[in-house]
């Protein structure tokens, strides 16, 4: 009879677990590793410790559905992907685009929309038009992100033009590619939408910025990224912003920072595959 009632147990317990909610399957924590200087997405509060914006806020979120804490790890975001495969980090969860190309090595689970625009210091003093009208002049990116890609395109009609190419330079921190729009030794940063828009509205009380209006690039899926063979992983997290998505905490948390424009309707799994980017 002990054997039935173990054996009957036994075989009910998949069951169970698959009707249980998430944060009743925990396991261990959860190491993203994340650019954190990125206003309003993330970045460090005035104390210069906590960690604070859209990322963090959808973060300890998911942690909740899932029964599992996203501990973040700073790091560049040229190192996000190498760290992953080196399994020092679980997840990438930061502003990385969810590209085609990056999906030859791991999989996303998209969670916002954004674009690409151009940081200008306030009053337009190198008058930038766009993008397209910046031959021979300079930029600043991140190295690593599909910012420079972009600049790599229209390099291409420059030349085509007979022009000279736009002088890139790349850096591993967004706030060392900001800095040097405000020095004036870059014309432009370019860098992802909500971003840009927000250092422009709250830098020295929008004092020191503008975004070129009229101008948004490469409109693209932020993801979080996850290792192929850890499909278990990529599904949780999928499962759980859905869950959020769903209840409508997704949104207020994206309109606390004043981003609900990049809202999705539903977290999908590698959304860019059709993106020509």
């Amino acid at each position: 009879m002990r054997y039935f009632q173990k054996f009957m147990l036994a075989a009910a317990l998949p069951a169970v677990c698959a009707a249980m909610p998430l944060a009743a399957q925990a396991a261990g924590p959860i190491t993203a590793g994340s650019i954190t200087n990125s206003p309003p997405m993330i970045s460090y509060a005035s104390d210069g410790t906590t960690l604070q914006g859209v990322i963090v806020d959808l973060a300890a979120a998911m942690s909740k559905q899932m029964g599992r804490q996203i501990v973040f790890k700073a790091m560049p975001f040229s190192g996000l992907l190498p760290a992953m495969q080196a399994k020092r980090i679980d997840i990438s969860f930061t502003l990385m685009n969810d590209t085609p190309k990056r999906e030859e090595l791991v999989d996303f689970v998209d969670f916002f929309n954004l674009g690409t625009m151009l940081l200008i210091k306030k009053g337009n003093p190198q008058h930038v038009q766009s993008l397209e009208t910046m031959c021979g002049m300079t930029v600043s990116t991140v190295q690593g992100s599909t910012q420079v890609t972009l600049v790599n395109e229209v390099n291409a009609k420059c030349s085509a033009a007979g022009k000279p190419a736009i002088k890139n330079m790349q850096y591993a921190q967004p706030s060392d590619a900001r800095l040097q729009v405000q020095t004036g030794r870059v014309a432009a940063f370019l860098g992802n939408s909500p971003v840009m828009v927000y250092l422009a509205k709250t830098a020295d009380n929008g004092k020191l910025f503008d975004v070129v209006a009229g101008h948004v690039y490469q409109p693209v899926p932020l993801g979080i990224s996850v290792a192929k063979d850890n499909t278990a992983l990529r599904d949780q997290l999928q499962k759980a912003l859905n869950a959020l998505i769903a209840d409508g905490s997704y949104l207020k948390i994206l309109q606390k920072y004043g981003v609900a424009d990049g809202a999705l309707k539903s977290a999908a799994i590698n959304g860019g595959k059709n993106l020509k980017l």
